[in-house]
């Protein structure tokens, strides 16, 4: 048995390594907000072996401009630390004009304090990072169910 404990979700079990996703018929958007360019290409291969559908933004205000233009992201996968506009900030720019997303922050800050911090701005989850495939599939099954 493989399972996952994070912040919002409880716990997710599964009885295989390679989880399943519950099938939908639509794609799945993804907004991947970070700063680092490694951590947000890993990011992106993760999430594209999903089947979802991903952009990149690399700070807080290039995700809120994106929303401003019109865009919209069944799911927004934030970092707490980044340049120009950090996670917190972008979070409650995006909450208080309305985005309904979920949003789920992912970050290498792993103080119960900060992570409270970052959790009070809006989010529906935090991991730690790195994101990996239990922590994905979790994020994905609880998208579905919602």
């Amino acid at each position: 048995m493989v399972s996952v404990e994070k912040m919002g979700f409880g716990n997710v079990t599964s009885t295989s390594k390679t989880m399943k996703i519950i099938d939908t018929k639509k794609k799945i958007s993804v907004l991947i907000v970070e700063d680092d360019l490694l951590i947000r290409k890993i990011h992106k291969v993760m999430m594209t072996k999903f089947g979802t559908e991903v952009q990149l933004a690399a700070n807080g205000k290039e995700a809120v401009d994106l929303f401003l233009s019109g865009a919209s992201f069944d799911l927004i996968l934030t970092d707490l630390e980044m340049p120009i506009m950090d996670g917190i900030e972008a979070i409650k720019q995006l909450r208080s004009m309305g985005v309904t997303s979920m949003i789920v922050g992912v970050t290498s800050r792993n103080q119960d304090s900060e992570i409270q911090a970052f959790m009070k701005s809006g989010l529906n989850a935090c991991y730690v990072k790195p994101l990996n495939a239990e922590k994905v599939t979790a994020v994905l099954n609880e998208l579905k169910n919602i």
